[in-house]
């Protein structure tokens, strides 16, 4: 199973637990993740399975409504609350120059951690892409120096810098709405994710 899909899994469970499989497989669907996290409905449960497994769910017993079948409710484990943030961290602190995975995960569920830790990590995050870019602009280099890679290589740097261009001007945006109260964090108004409090 994927990190990003191991991230989406339980950072939606921590999100609304309790909660069952089939309310996740709904919910999740309707942010796209199969479009943007290539997360499958039935990885869903999967992922469900493989983090009971590892200690990081648990199960909270099952409930049933009228003629449906019974369903098995989830919880986040204090292992799996610490294992979360640990991934979360990850995603923060570190730009993939070619993949917008896991960066979107992070958009997902960055409520976990403190306000102040996310805006030191966006800000990171800033400076880090200047410096992909730069080594983009080497890489490019090497392409129109080298006598076997075809020219048109090229332009796999070009998109990669392209769409980091575009992160790091998302990445100032969302800074700046987060300093103006946007979002609920880690310590704030119980915790729980809300909706922006401006229009």
């Amino acid at each position: 199973m994927s990190t990003t899909t191991r991230l989406v899994v339980l950072g939606a469970v921590n999100q609304f637990q309790p909660v069952h499989g089939y309310f996740l497989r709904r919910e999740l669907m309707t942010w796209h993740i199969d479009e943007w996290a290539n997360i499958q409905p039935g990885s869903i449960y999967n992922a469900l399975r493989s983090l009971k497994n590892d200690g990081y769910l648990a199960e909270n017993g099952t409930e049933s409504a009228g003629n449906r079948p019974e369903r098995t409710t989830y919880s986040v484990t204090e292992a799996g609350e610490v294992e979360l943030l640990r991934m979360l961290r990850d995603t923060l602190w570190t730009v993939e120059v070619f993949d917008t995975k896991p960066v979107m995960v992070l958009t997902s569920f960055m409520y976990a951690l403190q306000r102040e830790e996310v805006l030191a990590g966006l800000e990171h995050r800033v400076t880090e892409i200047d410096a992909r870019i730069a080594s983009n602009t080497y890489h490019i280099g090497d392409v129109a120096a080298s006598a076997s890679t075809p020219a048109y290589v090229r332009e796999i740097f070009e998109l990669a810098t392209a769409r980091l261009r575009g992160e790091q001007q998302w990445a100032r945006d969302v800074i700046g709405r987060i300093r103006a109260g946007d979002y609920v964090f880690a310590g704030e108004n119980g915790d729980r994710p809300a909706r922006a409090t401006t229009s």
